[in-house]
């Protein structure tokens, strides 16, 4: 046997025991069964972006929710021919559910800042596992909501501890 061929599998263990770890840690995913992390842990792929690499476009429908395991992405709106810098995602961020589960054009762009890991799951992974454990948006859908109404119990007591009627326009997004 060649001596450079690699014949040991456990590497491709320990990525799937990180993977299904990170998924057990992902609050939307904290209602589903062991058996569905499993299966996402599986499907899910790692991608690796050099500095300055696009993570997703604006705009576009790329069908994936991004888990940024290591590195660093700025997240950009292109309005009015600039660029405007909105925040930061560093690792342990997680990015994009609703795109599993609908087409959803990605309103800003993530950049790398850095060389960037992310755990990368696609829809039509997702809507397999779906298509085995269908209770599993509805489970996810109710911690969206939650995330939801905190996101919006915030833009409340901003918009009442400030002058500013810019929060007006976010309040709201709870009567979805």
């Amino acid at each position: 046997m060649n001596s450079l061929m690699n014949t040991d599998n456990s590497g491709d263990k320990s990525e799937f025991a990180s993977n299904l770890n990170i998924f057990r840690q992902i609050d939307f995913f904290a209602g589903i069964s062991m058996d569905v992390m499993k299966l996402f842990a599986f499907l899910c792929q790692r991608q690796t972006y050099k500095k300055g690499d696009t993570i997703f476009y604006q705009d576009d429908d790329d069908q994936c929710c991004y888990y940024i395991f290591s590195g660093k992405a700025k997240l950009i709106l292109k309005a009015d021919e600039k660029e405007h810098f909105i925040r930061d995602y560093e690792a342990e961020s997680y990015l994009g559910i609703l795109s599993l589960m609908t087409s959803m054009n990605k309103q800003f762009s993530l950049i790398a800042q850095e060389d960037t890991t992310c755990l990368v799951m696609t829809r039509e992974a997702f809507s397999k596992v779906v298509d085995q454990f269908p209770e599993t948006p509805l489970k996810i859908v109710r911690t969206i909501g939650n995330r939801l109404l905190q996101a919006e119990r915030k833009c409340i007591l901003e918009y009442e501890s400030s002058a500013s009627d810019q929060l007006k326009n976010l309040m709201g997004i709870s009567l979805i």
